[in-house]
């Protein structure tokens, strides 16, 4: 069987909201498209979720197979081969989490620069509409004003106003790059200007384990 490699829709531009698409195959309940805009969870990013049509979708996986990707409805559909369909993600969810992906990635270059540049990811995290939770590998335990200046330096650098750049070097290795800081590898979806971010809150979380702290970044205005 001749596999379709689904169009990312999301590389091309992220702010795409709707579109239209042909039904490659159905496996069991899962949808495969020929092209689309949901984002499949990978990288630590959460899924994006929407409809086709009047089909709710929960979730977006990745084939392990190949680099299609799997839109799981919340329950039964009709859809069948070479039909087509409308798309459209929830985009208040989606534009969310570019947020705070693309603040996650200034924390990571801040965080290195005050604490060290042994404190490195531990994990990928997750990065879902309401926080970003990112673990870190710490020598030392956690310095409260330190991580205060963290969050003072990322706003700082959020309010600067600095482009994005996001894009493909070769076939699927994407990139993340903003002024003055090294590239960095990322297959997610982001905005465009770090002005966009809005102010964020840096805080400590729930300690994952010995020599690790979780660190969370969440937009200010959605913040308890």
């Amino acid at each position: 069987m001749v596999i379709c490699v689904t169009e990312k829709l999301y590389w091309i531009d992220a702010y795409q909201k709707e579109f239209d698409a042909k039904v490659i195959r159905v496996e069991g309940n899962k949808i495969v498209l020929d092209k689309t805009c949901f984002f499949a969870r990978s990288g630590g990013q959460s899924s994006d979720t929407g409809y086709l049509d009047s089909v709710r979708v929960i979730d977006a996986v990745k084939d392990d197979n190949s680099s299609d990707i799997f839109h799981v409805p919340e329950g039964s559909h009709e859809f069948k081969k070479d039909d087509v369909v409308h798309g459209k993600i929830d985009w208040k969810k989606r534009y969310a989490i570019m947020k705070l992906h693309s603040a996650s990635h200034l924390v990571y270059y801040v965080m290195q620069a005050v604490f060290g540049p042994s404190c490195k990811n531990a994990s990928s995290g997750l990065i879902s509409e309401n926080k970003s939770k990112i673990d870190y590998y710490f020598e030392e335990p956690l310095d409260p004003e330190k991580l205060a200046l963290v969050n003072d330096r990322v706003n700082w650098i959020i309010k600067q106003g600095h482009d994005i750049e996001t894009g493909t070097r070769n076939e699927n290795e994407r990139y993340w790059k903003v002024s003055g800081f090294p590239e960095m590898p990322c297959g997610g979806t982001h905005v465009k200007n770090t002005s966009e971010i809005g102010e964020v809150t840096v805080k400590k979380g729930k300690k994952p384990g010995k020599g690790r702290q979780r660190i969370e970044v969440s937009l200010k205005q959605e913040a308890n």
